[in-house]
């Protein structure tokens, strides 16, 4: 096993949001020990105290203001808020603090619900709480968590959240701006270059990028408009401008990255009404909603739905699905497969009654076809995998387009073959360890419970001209796109989710 394949099945069992919300608990742990040595300017009951009445503060917001609107709260993201904020405003046991630290807490919590646009939260409710606090004259965010000595634990729990959102290209977009911009800042105030690069972790870099950049729920959908908010906040977080009596913070650029987000991402929240299920393979389901608002989305693309269940397990309340209908069309289905032990979500699923509805949290992606029709493309699918490229199809068969495809479709057994009367429009190529009765008639069949690439390519003369498109579970898609890339293959376009 591999140290890819050894992540995978560490962060497998685990949601993003409670991969984070642990990660940033270790940082305040890491804190506490600290501070119990002496090696931080703030206590250990300081630390207590002020995570204690942030986590009130936060979940009391949110859950006065969810009873208010009559929405379900999420007790994992005022978690995560909580913490942040114990993170980024100075600890204390002064009363006065607390009660900052409190106000604050209700600001962040309540902002989800009531700082919204088509019923989606806008801001980061960590940043806007301290630009409130600090507004108001109150104080504002010390980032204190900038420290030399957290920061290797802030940059491994940085590297876990960029792994599960596949964000790294973020990071590296933020800090190769930020640094340069940081260290010309520090050299010009008289610092050398030794002490500007030691002076570089009191700056709050791999917090905010690890962390509050990356938070999906605020973030654009597509990568170019993901690209176009890192940069604007990166600019202004490593040059303080000033407009009159406002200078800019770190709180501030999150906060105008969040508003050029929601400008170009146009969301709104949905509400998807259960209609009915049908069966595909013993093992899966393709699961049909009626949609409270004309959803916009491309095909291809994914979304992440909300499920609030009693007990819900380490996967948490949120699962992300690619859509398989195709855009335009008056329901959306989602292709879902069910594996045991299943989930406490899934298992959720499974119950669904009829005119049940699940919230949208958000709708994401860039696995969208090339918009050059003449480009020939080969699509590799590893068992549910397969979804986003039916919603492809169906978009390609609606609009009446024709297009060189080419599909190459695993599946650990014959009755894993799923939406045969799509698929029956293109060449293909099946992978299982016995022939599908259900495939095409012009599919070719390669026996195997993994992909041979070198015979699978030699059925496939032209790949190398081809765009290649993989989707599956994150081990098949990292280990397919090695293999393509490895014999020459270079147009390589893999299918994601924040927080697989």
């Amino acid at each position: 096993m591999n140290i890819l394949e050894r992540i995978n099945a560490i962060l497998r069992p685990i949601s993003m949001y409670k991969g984070i919300l642990f990660g940033l608990f270790g940082i305040w742990l890491a804190a506490v020990v600290l501070a119990c040595f002496g090696l931080l300017s703030v206590t250990p009951l300081e630390l207590c105290i002020s995570l204690l009445v942030a986590c009130s503060a936060t979940w009391l917001g949110s859950w006065l203001t969810s009873l208010l609107f009559g929405v379900h709260s999420q007790i994992d993201s005022s978690l995560i808020t909580s913490v942040i904020l114990t993170l980024i405003i100075t600890p204390t046991t002064n009363l006065s603090g607390l009660a900052i630290l409190f106000f604050a807490g209700l600001i962040a919590g309540a902002s989800k619900y009531v700082v919204v646009w088509k019923g989606r939260h806008i801001f980061n409710p960590a940043a806007l709480a301290v630009v409130v606090i600090s507004i108001a004259g109150l104080g504002g965010a010390s980032w204190w968590v900038a420290t030399p000595v957290l920061a290797p634990i802030v940059a491994l729990v940085g590297a876990m959240a960029l792994y599960q959102t596949k964000r790294f290209a973020v990071a590296g977009i933020f800090l190769a701006i930020t640094i340069p911009l940081v260290l010309i800042q520090l050299i010009s105030y008289g610092a050398s270059f030794a002490q500007s690069l030691g002076l570089l972790l009191s700056w709050p870099l791999l917090f905010i990028v690890g962390v509050m950049l990356v938070e999906p729920l605020t973030l654009p959908p597509r990568k170019w408009q993901i690209y176009v908010v890192t940069v604007v906040v990166a600019v202004l977080v490593a040059v303080p401008i000033t407009i009159g009596p406002i200078q800019t913070t770190p709180a501030i650029a999150l906060l105008v990255g969040n508003l050029v987000a929601a400008i170009l991402a146009r969301r709104a929240a949905t509400q998807l009404t259960f209609l009915r299920k049908e069966q595909l393979t013993p093992t899966s389901f393709e699961y049909f909603f009626k949609p409270s608002r004309a959803m916009t989305y491309e095909a291809g693309q994914y979304i992440e739905l909300s499920l609030p269940h009693a007990r819900a397990d380490l996967r948490g309340e949120r699962r992300s699905f690619s859509i398989t209908s195709a855009p335009g069309s008056q329901e959306i289905s989602l292709g879902i497969r069910f594996y045991q032990p299943s989930s406490t979500f899934k298992k959720a699923l499974a119950n669904l009654n009829k005119e049940v509805s699940l919230q949208v949290t958000h709708c994401s992606g860039d696995f969208i076809l090339p918009k050059d029709t003449k480009r020939p493309l080969l699509f590799i699918a590893g068992g549910i995998g397969i979804t986003p490229f039916i919603s492809q199809l169906r978009s390609l068969q609606a609009s009446h387009k024709d297009r060189d495809i080419v599909i190459v479709y695993a599946v650990s057994s014959g009755q894993e073959f799923a939406y045969q009367e799509i698929l029956a429009s293109c060449r293909g190529v099946v992978i299982s360890l016995d022939r599908p009765v259900r495939a095409p008639n012009s599919w070719q069949f390669l026996k195997g419970s993994r992909i041979d690439f070198d015979q699978l390519l030699q059925l496939i003369p032209d790949h190398s001209q081809r765009d290649a498109y993989i989707s599956g579970p994150t081990p098949f898609v990292q280990s397919a796109a090695y293999q393509l890339r490895t014999r020459g293959i270079q147009r390589v376009t893999t299918d994601y989710f924040a927080g697989y």
